[in-house]
């Protein structure tokens, strides 16, 4: 937490707030996190500057300034998120955002301060970095890459799926509800996979990463909210993540929690019944 559909959310939430607006102030307040500069350095070269676009790359926030200012790459990873609202924990926010027209705060806090905050002089520095931690966006991968990427790794595809060189913005929840969709067993090779399995995973990803948007991403404890401090909905819908015992909605077979390899001991959620682990020839 947060993957792409709770940073596509805090994107959507700033930008009205932040595009076209001026920096008046940037008080970092936590040196740790910061990359390519200290505060006084990060606060030199973004004051008066205006923000001209707020977007995102995988699950990283990136704030371009304009005029050719340079780029700020927010990376939340765990308990990163923004507030437009005074936060809950003031003693949790790492950067502030000081605008004008009219004056206000955007706060980016961050409980285990595990995020990282990068400064970038210009677009090659900012996208070689990108390029280093990024694979295709899990929304703009196309169904051959995804296959590509798949025959080539022998590993269980739930980490595959997870890798953010192979798909950017996949994370634990929503591989699992994206394997289920497709009636995929999470510890399936991934090279096993055959074409009309690859099919049903792509068309899968599409659909529950929108649907997780439409809905604000997934709230399941204090780690995410929206930038109005709202919790996201998705996890009253979902079909298997966190509803270890409770039936499939699919065949009302009872969801099972297990772990498996390459996940560091994340909990995995599937249906034995609608997620059989058989194997079947190899994608192309």
């Amino acid at each position: 937490m947060p993957e792409l559909p709770e940073v596509e959310t805090m994107v959507r939430g700033l930008r009205p707030a932040m595009e076209g607006r001026r920096i008046v102030k940037l008080v970092a307040l936590d040196r740790s996190m910061l990359v390519g500069g200290d505060p006084a350095a990060f606060a030199r070269r973004t004051r008066g500057v205006t923000i001209e676009r707020v977007d995102r790359r995988g699950k990283w926030v990136v704030v371009t300034l304009a005029g050719s200012r340079g780029f700020i790459v927010i990376q939340p990873r765990m308990t990163g998120g923004f507030w437009l609202l005074g936060p809950e924990r003031p003693d949790h926010i790492r950067l502030e955002f000081h605008l004008e027209k009219p004056r206000s705060i955007v706060w980016y806090c961050d409980a285990r301060r595990l995020g990282r905050i990068a400064w970038h002089d210009d677009l090659a520095s900012a996208e070689a970095a990108l390029a280093r931690s990024h694979g295709p966006d899990a929304l703009a991968i196309t169904r051959d890459e995804l296959a590509g990427a798949f025959g080539r790794t022998k590993r269980g595809i739930k980490p595959t799926l997870m890798d953010q060189k192979v798909t950017a913005g996949v994370g634990n929840i929503y591989a699992d509800e994206i394997l289920h969709a497709a009636r995929i067993h999470p510890e399936r090779p991934s090279a096993s996979l055959s074409r009309a399995e690859v099919d049903r995973i792509h068309a899968a990803m599409g659909a529950i990463l929108e649907r997780a948007i439409a809905l604000e991403g997934s709230t399941f404890d204090a780690g995410y909210r929206t930038v109005l401090g709202l919790e996201g909905g998705f996890l009253a819908q979902n079909a298997v993540y966190g509803r270890a015992g409770l039936p499939c909605p699919g065949c009302s077979r009872p969801i099972q929690k297990t772990k498996i390899a390459g996940l560091l001991g994340r909990p995995t959620y599937f249906c034995p019944g609608c997620q059989k682990p058989r194997r079947g020839r190899a994608a192309t």
